[in-house]
């Protein structure tokens, strides 16, 4: 086969046994119900959950991302995007828990704003909520094109199209559960490539070798990856990249509605608990580490240059070519692949229930009933796919790293009003609104007006996230109000919920 046909054959084969689940799935489970479409009908056991939430956080970002921070950072670069990553996934799971206890027939994030700040305030969230997904699933579809177009010489912008598609037609045609049975399958994938091919590298890279191409950059400033930090597991400038992405993730975890519905989907608060916490912290944690010390040592110890990967997110692909060959590129491909898929699909369930719940009863059509909101959930599934493929289209030749590093400017800001209005009865509207708007501000003009490349990004992040927290907690010794959470166990939104 042909590089380009063998792609295609591996595009064609998996988008068919996604497919095919879906199908399934849409057959055995009517979806004319808007919590089956939307939250599984809330039954979901553990190993269900803990898979779904595990895939879903495995991003293309974890393997180019963490790759690629590798190369910028040597052994400090994985580590530090992984603790970053998973210290807003420690937040977010006594958040999820606590919205479940006070407000237990939600579905989404929003509906909590509403309740709780009204609905101006709560339309500034949905915008966010929709931002935010439609970043992350068109990163996904970037993430994926980037793989086939470095291993098989595929058209990006095609590939980047196709895949949004594809992940919004599975969840259009089976909603939530599509998502989590799809992630089933692709969790075994994951994990089975992971450990078959992650091994084979290190043979054939060899640790010593690593240290020594590690060593030599860290030393020899002819070296064409010279870093004098590339051995130093504490380096500055990894330990800044870590703050930033507890940033950056704060957003992508707090904002983003894939992993409320997942939550909500799940049987019971016990396993929501241990679900995400093993599905995070246990089995994601390591992955960006392996990856970031094995491509970016790898790379460290060839003296790739920048020339040759075109892109540093393109470290990932060519270690596996390297040293694996077109058996290498084809898993690694297949890895991205499952990644990007799982993310997008997760993604996009999640605007699925935003546009159903919290858009088109209530501004579309006020007497609508279950079947017919279900029907525009698919249908504006669909929609966004096709914006999502169009935009990541737009964006070949962008790192990824650098686009996810600006985004924690834009959604990081939310997050404090969000989190502190769970707890706190004191945080009012007017200061909550505040909040959003001067972190975002500050984060921005923190960006563009800071003329150091190496610190403003890094500024920008810390802001969007510090001031709107300081604001709020300076408020409520003032606050004059008190808001009752009680009546928040009463809420019936306008569906059936299956508790």
């Amino acid at each position: 086969m042909t590089g380009a046909f063998m792609g295609y054959f591996i595009f064609a084969l998996f988008a068919v046994i996604l497919l095919l689940i879906s199908r399934y799935i849409n057959r055995r489970f009517s979806l004319n119900s808007v919590d089956e479409m939307l939250t599984a009908g809330r039954k979901v056991p553990f190993g269900l959950v803990s898979a779904s939430v595990f895939v879903a956080w495995v991003w293309t970002l974890t393997i180019m991302g963490a790759s690629e921070a590798g190369v910028w950072y040597g052994v400090s670069g994985g580590f530090n995007y992984g603790w970053g990553a998973i210290v807003p996934f420690i937040i977010f799971i006594p958040v999820a828990l606590r919205l479940r206890k006070i407000m237990p027939r939600t579905t989404t994030f929003i509906e909590f704003i509403r309740e709780r700040f009204g609905t101006k305030l709560a339309n500034v969230f949905f915008v966010f909520g929709i931002a935010l997904v439609l970043y992350v699933t068109v990163e996904q579809a970037v993430g994926i094109a980037y793989a086939f177009q470095f291993t098989f010489g595929m058209n990006y912008k095609l590939i980047a199209v196709l895949s949004a598609v594809l992940f919004a037609v599975y969840i259009a045609m089976a909603g939530l559960r599509g998502s989590i049975y799809n992630s089933v399958f692709q969790f075994f994938v994951i994990i089975f490539i992971v450990f078959l091919i992650v091994p084979l590298i290190v043979k054939e890279v060899g640790l010593s070798t690593m240290f020594n191409g590690l060593l030599d950059a860290s030393l020899n400033k002819d070296n064409p990856n010279y870093n004098p930090e590339a051995l130093d597991f504490f380096s500055t400038a990894g330990l800044r990249y870590g703050f930033t992405a507890v940033v950056v993730a704060m957003g992508q975890v707090i904002l983003s509605q894939g992993y409320y519905s997942t939550a909500a989907a799940a049987s019971s608060t016990r396993s929501l608990f241990w679900a995400y916490l093993i599905g995070t912290i246990l089995a994601w944690l390591p992955l960006p580490i392996i990856f970031g010390n094995v491509v970016g040592g790898s790379v460290y110890a060839l003296k790739v240059t920048s020339d040759q990967l075109s892109l540093a997110s393109g470290a990932a692909p060519y270690i596996f070519q390297h040293f694996l060959g077109a058996f290498g590129g084809i898993a690694f491909v297949i890895l991205i692949f499952m990644a990007g898929l799982t993310t997008g699909g997760n993604g996009l369930a999640g605007v699925q229930a935003m546009f159903t719940v919290d858009f088109y009863q209530r501004y579309i059509n006020k007497t609508a009933t279950e079947k017919q909101q279900t029907k525009f959930g698919q249908k504006i599934t669909v929609v966004m796919g096709i914006v999502i493929g169009i935009s990541a289209a737009f964006l070949e030749g962008v790192s990824l790293l650098k686009i996810d590093i600006f985004s924690g400017i834009l959604f990081a800001a939310p997050t404090a009003a969000f989190v502190v209005g769970l707890w706190s009865s004191r945080l009012n509207r007017e200061v909550a609104l505040l909040s959003v708007v001067a972190g975002v501000l500050s984060g921005l003009l923190a960006y563009f007006l800071i003329n150091d490349e190496d610190l403003n990004w890094f500024i920008g992040n810390i802001l969007a996230l510090i001031i709107p927290l300081v604001i709020i907690l300076v408020s409520l010794p003032f606050a004059k109000t008190r808001y009752n959470f009680e009546t928040l166990k009463d809420y019936q939104p306008q569906h059936k919920v299956m508790l």
